[in-house]
């Protein structure tokens, strides 16, 4: 009897291709896998280069007794610098001076651009013309911003002053001790309200019709509605709103140096006016940079918050 030989030669032939279909699988997947860090290692050494290497310099520069116009070379002291940021008045005043101008300034651009979004939703959304010029100062550099209300603001000549005339007011120091912070808060304001309507009026548009609708059927009014379904439901967006704005706020420097330079005397020197004059004027860069670590630690802090807000259990 002849063997059956039909079903050997061709399995043998297809075991033998298996591992090379396999070998060559496995060796499009390593370059893509090559080729994919290959995209990813320059984006990673610029910011390497550009972000950390920076920020770990200025931790250690933090840790020094540095001053370039002393003769004595940098000398690592420790917390020294940040004990000094505690315990001296002057530093503490500046810190929650801060804090007041955040707490402010973020709130009344809260409360304002929240209030135009609805408005914009309910009464205006056919006004394209109108959403593109609110969006304007926010669009503008802080430069302009500090100079054109630098300008506004002037005792003699400045626009507002000049209003305030023709409506038979008294002028207004807008720029003296007793005004300077409220300048500052309302220019840093203006500028950022946009921002505010922007990320809210978006978080509007996705509010479903029907849970709206249904709310009004179950005899919810207007301040209902708003506490109990419209915030609920665009919470995440208010979060980011505010996280964003205070960190940004935090970080104020133009606005408030072109109005004011930190003045009259120190009544609007906020952190960032801090770090400007220590490190580029008094030329104290280890102080300079414990202040400034001062300010990524309240970042941080309110990023910290933030997360676990936006994370946390809802029921």
């Amino acid at each position: 009897m002849t063997p059956l030989r039909s079903n050997s030669a061709p399995s043998v032939a297809g075991n033998a291709d298996v591992p090379r279909d396999g070998r060559r699988r496995r060796s499009v997947l390593g370059n893509r896998t090559a080729f994919a860090y290959g995209l990813m290692a320059a984006p990673l050494l610029i910011v390497t280069v550009l972000l950390l290497v920076p920020t770990f310099y200025t931790a250690w520069l933090s840790l020094q007794d540095h001053s370039l116009t002393s003769p004595r070379p940098a000398e690592f002291i420790g917390l020294d610098n940040f004990a000094e940021i505690a315990t001296n008045p002057m530093w503490r005043d500046s810190i929650v001076r801060t804090v007041a101008f955040v707490l402010i300034s973020v709130g009344v651009q809260f409360i304002v651009g929240f209030a135009i979004a609805l408005l914009l939703a309910k009464y205006l959304s056919d006004m394209k013309f109108l959403r593109t010029v609110l969006l304007i100062p926010f669009m503008v550099s802080e430069v302009v911003v500090g100079l054109s209300w630098r300008l506004m603001l002037q005792y003699d000549g400045g626009i507002v002053n000049s209003t305030l005339e023709f409506l038979g007011l008294p002028p207004v120091y807008w720029l003296g001790p007793d005004m300077a912070f409220t300048s500052v808060v309302i220019a840093d304001a203006w500028q950022n309200i946009p921002f505010v309507i922007l990320i809210i009026y978006a978080a509007l548009q996705v509010v479903p019709r029907d849970v709206r609708e249904a709310s009004v059927i179950d005899g919810a009014n207007a301040w209902q509605r708003l506490r109990h379904v419209i915030v609920p439901l665009i919470m995440p967006s208010i979060l980011v709103v505010l996280m964003f704005r205070m960190i940004f706020a935090i970080r104020t420097f133009g606005t408030v140096w072109l109005l004011t330079e930190g003045g009259p005397g120190r009544a609007t020197s906020l952190i960032s006016i801090d770090v400007y004059n220590l490190a580029f004027r008094s030329y104290d860069l280890g102080l300079g940079a414990a202040m400034s670590f001062c300010l990524l630690i309240i970042s941080g802090f309110i990023t910290v918050l933030y997360m676990r807000w936006l994370n946390r259990d809802p029921y």
